[in-house]
């Protein structure tokens, strides 16, 4: 597969500094974190927080910013059959509590892993391991699967020394890992945690003493932290705010990532959503455009596939989707609905319309799903949309509900990712049922072939069948603000980011 070329380069816009509160002198770094501290193991939340966030824990493989793979803990890998790998891992690192990193104690982790969340099972696709000597690991596969090592950069593959702390279930409550940091201070119910410089790091040592994570939620309380002092950075704050932030001093980089806005439907079956007139009608009468201008403020593009056109493994054969109200009222009588003296869309008595879910974290999220609500009214649908918490969504969508969420592309770097868990008949995130034989099939050609052309080709069938079925709705590519204060400097924004990276490179100033 050629190394993806995706160069979505951070664009720093810099305002006149201002008096501004200076940064914390003891060299710590405040951090507004936008989501809830539910633990600290990156093997049973996604990861994110320990691996790109604090730097606690590594994995065997990572991904650059153009999302080439590059080695991490492993120094090189290689494939020696079908099905096996062997991983040789970098010497002389340790964990944080001295002990030495080896081909067992990666063994162990993975398997730990594996064991406590499915995910990780399905994405590696590992059936065996073995520990040929210290920094040599053997790794077999349940079936050919040349994504093996991009799935490794998975942020909940990480890597955590067995003597970890961990609570009744096996969870891990204190990571000792091996990053640039060490994990200094945990307050669960305060939802704040303290990471120091790990001077035994084996590679470059940070500068930044000490980083401290609040979390913050709220895209506006995170912003209005930045603006009283109380933190030094975050991301995700307003869009509407990034103009005046900039007028004040901070430093704003808004930049595109591997990330899609998604309507998704709680099933397809025994629903209205299982007519793909219905959804194309959802779909044509969506103004991706307006809401990538209007809503988004210019930071998001209207979606033509699954991946950014940039990316290398994007199809480049697709067609965007057309606003066309006409079309979409058209598409719903075909599907055997009828507009009643209000213009709402019925068939047999029933009112078409659906309750649409969605959550505050990520600030463009609810006034797109306001948008929807209205452009969907027009042709005839009408939407109620509800704000709650990602996990109550969750467990409280209905079959005839939908969801707006931002769902990352590549949690590791490979085509495979999101198609897979989007597409397939048993795909992770496929909670609404879609099956197309003909998908679960490109995508087994996919895993099987040994030319790079033809599982591009295989993924591009993929895609193209997902953009004709529309099992989900792409409404757009999305856009993340990352806001610091002037001092904070050496930090590049990385678009494989899950929501932002930070850097041991970065520094603190006055």
């Amino acid at each position: 597969m050629p190394s993806v070329v995706l160069r979505l380069v951070a664009i720093a816009l810099f305002g006149a500094v201002l008096a501004t509160p200076a940064l914390a002198d003891n060299g710590t770094l405040r951090v507004a974190e936008i989501w809830e501290l539910k633990g600290l193991d990156p093997a049973t939340d996604d990861g994110t927080l320990e691996k790109e966030k604090s730097m606690l824990v590594e994995t065997l493989v990572k991904a650059l910013p153009d999302f080439s793979l590059a080695p991490d803990l492993a120094a090189s890998w290689e494939r020696t059959g079908d099905k096996t790998w062997l991983f040789h891992l970098r010497p002389k690192v340790t964990f944080h509590d001295g002990s030495p990193l080896t081909a067992a104690a990666v063994r162990a982790s993975l398997e730990r892993a594996i064991s406590l969340n499915p995910t990780v099972k399905t994405y590696t696709k590992i059936a065996a391991m073995d520990a040929k000597d210290d920094l040599t690991l053997q790794i077999t596969t349940t079936e050919a699967y040349p994504a093996l090592p991009a799935s490794l950069a998975y942020a909940s593959t990480a890597i955590v020394a067995t003597t970890s702390p961990k609570g009744a279930n096996g969870t891990v409550e204190r990571p000792v890992g091996t990053g640039p940091f060490k994990l200094d201070d945990y307050q669960p119910a305060a939802q704040t945690f303290r990471v120091v410089r790990n001077d035994s790091y084996w590679g470059d040592k940070p500068s930044i003493a000490a980083i401290e994570f609040r979390s913050v939620p709220d895209p506006t309380t995170r912003s209005l932290e930045l603006q009283k002092g109380a933190i030094d950075f975050t991301a995700e704050v307003p869009y509407g705010d990034l103009d005046a932030l900039i007028n004040k001093g901070f430093t704003v980089s808004r930049n595109v990532t591997a990330r899609d806005y998604v309507l998704s439907f709680g099933k397809l079956k025994d629903t209205p959503f299982a007519d793909v007139r219905v959804r194309k009608a959802i779909s044509t009468a969506i103004n991706r455009d307006e809401i990538g201008q209007f809503v988004l403020f210019g930071m998001g593009r209207a979606a033509i596939g699954p991946f950014e056109q940039k990316m290398a493994f994007a199809s480049k054969k697709l067609v965007a989707p057309q606003f066309d109200l006409a079309m979409a009222k058209k598409l719903l009588v075909e599907a055997g609905y009828t507009p009643d003296a209000g213009g709402t869309m019925r068939k047999e008595g029933k009112p078409l319309g659906f309750t649409l879910y969605t959550y505050p974290q990520r600030p463009g999220l609810v006034p797109i799903a306001q948008a929807i609500q209205g452009q969907l009214r027009k042709a005839g649908i009408a939407v109620e949309v509800k704000i709650s918490t990602y996990d109550a969504i969750n467990a409280s969508l209905k079959p005839d509900e939908a969801r707006l969420a931002a769902l990352a592309t590549t949690l590791f770097p490979d085509p495979d990712f999101f198609l897979r868990a989007m597409y397939q008949s048993s795909g992770a995130l496929n909670l609404w049922g879609y099956r197309n034989d003909k998908v679960d099939a490109a995508l087994q050609v996919a895993l099987t072939t040994t030319s790079d052309a033809d599982r591009q080709a295989a993924y591009d069938q993929v895609q193209q069948l997902a953009m004709e079925d529309e099992p989900a709705i792409l409404i757009a590519y999305y856009g993340v603000n990352v806001v610091m204060k002037p001092g904070v400097t050496n930090y590049t924004f990385n678009p494989s980011a899950h929501d932002y990276m930070l850097d041991p490179k970065m520094r603190l100033g006055q």
